[in-house]
């Protein structure tokens, strides 16, 4: 991508973490949690902290190219979140705000690339954060 080589299974590492958590959390456990309530920050928190560490795998396991690493792993996260978003509409659901959706994407984006480049900082094969 953009001339960098991509280490695939450290991207998928990192990928498989943050779905997991992207998945299990939200999916699971943010459905049984109000939106309202208290506990929804804390669901909000645990997805945020499963994209950084999600960057931080992929980073941490890529030779080179650890902030390219770090944005890649919040891919498919917001693939499915833009699958289930799709779904809820269809179904009717009137809560859902496609500039949400915006922001909430560049928002996933941003937490992945902060792992990659926390991880481009401490790895112990620290090369370039963008080469």
């Amino acid at each position: 991508m953009l001339g960098h080589r991509i280490n695939r299974s450290a991207w998928l590492r990192g990928s498989l973490f943050s779905l997991l958590v992207v998945l299990g959390v939200g999916f699971f456990i943010g459905n049984l949690v109000e939106q309202s309530s208290d506990n929804s920050i804390f669901v909000t928190a645990a997805i945020s902290l499963g994209l950084v560490i999600g960057g931080f795998i992929s980073s941490w396991n890529a030779p080179r190219s650890h902030i390219i690493h770090g944005t890649l792993t919040s891919g498919p996260a917001l693939f499915f979140g833009f699958i289930f978003q799709c779904i809820r509409v269809i179904r009717g659901v009137h809560s859902v705000s496609w500039l949400s959706l915006l922001v909430v994407s560049f928002l996933s984006i941003s937490l992945a690339t902060l792992g990659g480049v926390l991880a481009g900082r401490w790895t112990p094969n620290r090369g370039s954060l963008f080469d």
